[in-house]
């Protein structure tokens, strides 16, 4: 497994623009694939997909496969990603 963040800077495009810049964390398997997704905003509201829950009102969990150098991402530990999930 993998696990890598990735900041994003700019808000959402639509009505919870005003949740702010959020940060991203993945869990992919050796083929790339995302099994496991957070979303962190900077009011702190927090989104999490996987395939027990794969998307709702507010996203979704990513369906194409995504390497750390893709999302120009910073690598973490998975014990550092399981402390967010």
């Amino acid at each position: 497994m993998n696990y890598f963040t990735q900041f994003w800077d700019e808000n959402r495009d639509d009505e919870y623009a005003d949740w702010g810049t959020s940060t991203w964390y993945f869990e992919t398997n050796d083929a790339d694939e995302v099994l496991k997704q957070i979303t962190v905003y900077a009011n702190g509201k927090v989104t999490k997909y996987s395939d027990e829950n794969l998307e709702d009102q507010f996203g979704g969990l990513c369906e194409d496969t995504l390497t750390i150098d893709e999302c120009d991402g910073d690598l973490i530990s998975k014990e550092d990603f399981y402390k967010v999930w």
